[in-house]
């Protein structure tokens, strides 16, 4: 099954907006309703990483054809090791056309059948790719992390893909979030790149 027409519709239109570019300062924080956090951290789609239980939950909304989603995947490990009391999330955020819906269909096959211990590996991989990420290449590099392509194949096309997708991309809306990277530390949510320094203040800020 392929997503619906106004799923694709609002992924596309989002793919339209402005990017915005890493500054000189971190994006300005807006407050965001604690339901919606909360709502994010329980998509069965969110993958944790980091502390199990963090003293600060950052979420990141990613898409494998973002450029400043690619760099900041680039400082992930980093942010990790730098910062063992945090929990980090990542969100599939499927927002820049027909290529990334694919690529990120066959990425959370792999979420699916392999579970979120495995997905941070072919994660960072399919970041490492050059080019556009279509669902192809992304099948092509589950398989290399020992995924079935059939079975990525019938994952990737089933109903709980969709809907997976279909309620992220409800609640990113609802985030106001056009553009990725996006980010929520705590309750503040951020709109724009960040590099790890700028990450690593806004986890401060949220510890107090």
């Amino acid at each position: 099954m392929i997503l619906s027409r106004r799923t694709l519709l609002a992924g596309l239109a989002a793919s339209s907006a402005s990017i915005p570019a890493f500054a000189q300062s971190a994006p300005e924080p807006q407050l965001v309703p604690i339901e919606l956090v909360e709502d994010t951290l329980a998509l069965p789609s969110a993958v944790r990483l980091g502390h199990k239980h963090g003293d600060v939950i950052m979420v990141e909304y990613f898409d494998y054809n973002c450029p400043w989603c690619k760099r900041s995947a680039g400082d992930l490990p980093a942010l990790l090791k730098a910062e063992p009391d945090l929990t980090y999330v990542l969100v599939n955020f499927a927002v820049l056309g027909i290529p990334s819906v694919t690529a990120h269909k066959a990425a959370l096959a792999y979420l699916q059948l392999h579970g979120p211990e495995r997905y941070l590996d072919l994660h960072l991989a399919l970041f490492r790719l050059r080019g556009a990420v279509d669902g192809g290449r992304a099948l092509a590099e589950a398989e290399r992390h020992g995924g079935n392509r059939q079975r990525l194949e019938e994952a990737a096309n089933g109903e709980r893909t969709t809907q997976w997708m279909k309620d992220t991309l409800k609640l990113g809306e609802s985030l106001g979030f056009v553009a990725t990277p996006s980010f929520l530390v705590a309750t503040q949510s951020y709109g724009g790149g960040m590099t790890l320094a700028q990450k690593r203040e806004a986890i401060a800020q949220a510890r107090g």
